[in-house]
Formats: structure tokens, sequence, C-alpha cells
């Protein structure tokens, strides 16, 4: 009598395990592709080029057309002093190393060449500054404050938003 009632409860058992392996091969699929769609996003996210970050950054903060042509002349000038900068620090930052790389470097003179340095990056930061005064007097105060929380918005992988800005 006992084999009576096991046999029923194989058959009952053997065709449970296909939908079972089912739902686990559903629930893995979605899982995988779940994944796939994060990392995508992710990724687009972290890694936009600079014209898609302005792009971006328009969008989020709903700019009109004044305004608009405020951003554009803030990151024009930004980048273009950045430029500068970086041109006009090339050399000193070069001279220092050939110096660092003496023997007996002449620290006066490396004294200076950091000085004039940080001179200029000081510069650099007083036009950034003013430019981006000038573009956030054209935002309304909801805009302006989006914006200031976009800007110091810090994560580990990514740099700051303007620095993504200015490349």
């Amino acid at each position: 009598m006992t084999a009576d009632l096991a046999a029923p409860q194989r058959g009952f058992r053997r065709l449970r395990l296909p939908w079972i392996l089912l739902a686990l091969s559903l629930a893995l699929n979605l899982f995988f592709i779940g994944g796939v769609f994060w990392v995508r996003t992710e990724a687009h996210h972290r890694h936009l080029g600079p014209a898609e970050r302005v792009e971006q950054v328009a969008q989020d903060l709903s700019l009109d057309a004044n305004q608009r042509a405020a951003f554009d002349g803030f990151i024009r000038t930004v980048r273009d002093k950045a430029r500068q900068l970086r041109e006009t620090n090339q050399p000193l930052i070069d001279e220092a190393w050939q110096d660092f790389a003496k023997a007996q470097p002449d620290e006066a003179a490396l004294d200076k060449l950091v000085e004039a340095a940080a001179d200029n990056r000081r510069g650099f930061q007083i036009e950034a500054g003013r430019a981006l005064r000038g573009f956030l007097g054209v935002l309304t105060e909801d805009q302006r404050t989006r914006f200031i929380a976009l800007a110091r918005k810090r994560d580990d992988h990514t740099p700051s938003l303007l620095h993504q800005l200015v490349r």
C-alpha cells in the first residue's frame, strides 16, 4: 500500500520540476537583463563627453534662450581661460622639473617658478569666478540652487561638474 502512495508523489514531483526550473531560468534572465541596463545607465552618466554634459546640464536647468547664451558664454570663457592657463604654466612646470633634476636645484628659482604658476592659477580662478557669477546672475532662484547642487555633487569616480564642463 505504501508503494501505491509513493508513486503519485513521484509523478507530482516530476511534473513540478520543469516549472521550478523554468521559474529559476526566468529569474536569472531577468537579473541578467536588469544588470545590463543598470551598467549601461551608469556608464552613460559617468562617461558623458563635454558636449553631452553641457547639453545635459542645460536640459536639467531648463534654460531659456537668454540663459542658454549666458551658459554657453560661461563655458566658452572658462575653457579659453583654462587653455591659456595650461599654455602659460606648462613652460614654468617644465622648467621646474628641469631644475628638480639637477644635483643641486636652485631653490630660489624653483620658488619663483612655483609662485608664478600659483599666481597664474589664482588669476584663472578669479576670472572663472567672475564668469560663473555672470551666468548665475541670469538664472532663477530655483535654477541657481539646482546648478550649485550639481556643481557641488562629488563622486569618487567622476570629476566635479565644473571640471567636466571646462574640458
